[in-house]
């Protein structure tokens, strides 16, 4: 009897023991649990106002960087204001002494035209609006379209001892061996297509129109020649025979504008 009393008391001492155990193990592991979200949500707030710290630095950088600029600004304005009196009285003054020695290149025209005066060598023309001024050797101006690379307008001047484009001869012969000789490559099929002579100020001019096939294209060109001053002026332009019925008209215009002054 003691016997089995005893073994009885041992197993409820050992029941309640295990289940004291139990719920002191349930409890750590529940405790270390909490402590590990406690502990990551305390980081979570630690990044959080890192970055909200971040966030109020930058603000005060940004507006303390603004108040910098806007006292350098209000420092500087009266310097500013000096410096750009200053550089518009130089530029002005540049201005004036360069347009005692030479007029602007280009000038308003009609619509859809540009002025080009050139006050050195004493001549001037339209050009369609658009066209674009390049370098040729041998050239004294080009302009050219930007997409059609027939369409041009050039002048040419030449030191002469005329003094008169009729001393070169008479229209027909001085138009045939402009057209042939100066203004066409070799092998190309030249026709002349009208020709006329002109009076103006009392200055001589020869017009002129031809075309110039060779296997590729043929160029459809209206030249104007004079004499003036010792120059020989020949100026010229035109458009491939294709755009011929768009281009002609304003091409005439062009031609017609070619003026000594």
């Amino acid at each position: 009897l003691f016997c089995g009393s005893h073994l009885c008391h041992t197993l409820a001492t050992m029941r309640a023991l295990f289940a004291s155990l139990s719920v002191n193990v349930l409890l750590a592991i529940f405790l270390v649990s909490l402590g590990f979200r406690n502990y990551g949500l305390s980081k979570s707030l630690q990044v959080n106002r890192a970055g909200v710290r971040a966030v109020g630095v930058a603000g005060h950088v940004n507006r303390a960087c603004k108040k910098d600029l806007s006292v350098r600004s209000s420092k500087n304005s009266d310097i500013q204001i000096d410096q750009a009196t200053r550089r518009g009285a130089m530029q002005g003054g540049i201005a004036s002494t360069f347009s005692l020695l030479a007029a602007p290149a280009f000038a308003k025209g009609p619509k859809g035209f540009n002025l080009h005066k050139d006050t050195g060598d004493r001549y001037q023309f339209l050009y369609p609006f658009g066209w674009e001024e390049i370098y040729v050797k041998g050239t004294d101006i080009l302009y050219k379209d930007i997409i059609e690379p027939l369409e041009t307008a050039s002048v040419t001047v030449i030191q002469t001892e005329k003094s008169s484009i009729k001393d070169y001869g008479d229209l027909a012969d001085v138009s045939t061996s402009l057209a042939e000789k100066v203004l066409t490559p070799a092998g190309q099929t030249v026709k002349i297509v009208k020709a006329a002579e002109k009076e103006d100020n009392g200055k001589t001019y020869y017009q002129f129109e031809f075309t110039a096939q060779n296997p590729r294209y043929t160029r459809h060109s209206l030249v104007s020649a004079a004499i003036n001053n010792g120059k020989y002026y020949i100026f010229v332009t035109g458009s491939n025979e294709k755009r011929w019925s768009v281009m002609g008209e304003r091409l005439q215009k062009v031609a017609d504008s070619f003026k000594l002054v």
